[in-house]
């Protein structure tokens, strides 16, 4: 049975987050909180953890899978560029529960685009995040923690009934208060487009890109 560890959101301590990060860089997989649901964590550059984690999913069709990273250096290293939309939106919102779909870098694992040429990237704002970013030391998957399809699970107890076999390791910090999931844009076009509004509602997106698209 995959091991059970408690963790604070807010002022979490190391021990479990360094046990966690352990697990990520053996090419592990864990459930952790973020600063809206429960996701699916693996190293972003490890191929057979990701192809792991797409098989956790059970989708009919795997999915391009989004990433958590500490700075603005590190989407760097996985885009091919930032445009200038972008760099207004991650001003704005970054830290915080806000996804941008960037054209990905060649060096991306392919698991991760499915082929698509972009990469869905977030800098969170989650305390036990940031930590678990740090030292872990490489961009981390944040796919919601449930089978596709499923609507989201917020507790470790639900997760476990379905997700297992397939975790290493579980973060417990509880029942996360009810939210939204990240809200999704997309930057890879001649204009930014809104592919999915969550936390962040649409009109405060528009606020800093009033041109922004609602994707229909």
């Amino acid at each position: 049975m995959a091991l059970t560890l408690s963790v604070k959101l807010k002022d979490p301590e190391d021990k479990p987050l360094i046990l966690a990060a352990e697990v990520i860089q053996a090419g592990g997989i864990i459930v952790y909180p973020t600063e809206t649901l429960y996701g699916i964590g693996c190293s972003a550059m490890h191929r057979r953890a990701l192809q792991r984690v797409q098989n956790l999913k059970k989708r009919a069709e795997p999915k391009p899978i989004l990433v958590l990273v500490r700075s603005s250096e590190d989407v760097r290293q996985l885009v091919r560029e930032i445009p200038e939309s972008a760099g207004v939106l991650m001003k704005a919102f970054w830290p915080g529960p806000l996804t941008i779909v960037f054209p990905a870098s060649p060096s991306v694992p392919r698991e991760l685009t499915q082929g698509r040429g972009t990469i869905g990237i977030r800098i969170p704002s989650c305390a036990v995040c940031l930590r678990l970013l740090e030292f872990a030391g490489v961009p981390i998957t944040s796919t919601s923690a449930n089978l596709s399809g499923d609507s989201p699970l917020d507790t470790i107890e639900a997760m476990r009934s379905v997700l297992t076999p397939g975790i290493d390791l579980y973060l417990d910090a509880g029942t996360l208060p009810p939210s939204k999931p990240s809200t999704v844009v997309d930057v890879t076009g001649p204009s930014p487009r809104l592919l999915r509004e969550g936390a962040i509602a649409a009109d405060a997106l528009q606020a800093y890109l009033p041109a922004i698209g609602v994707n229909p």
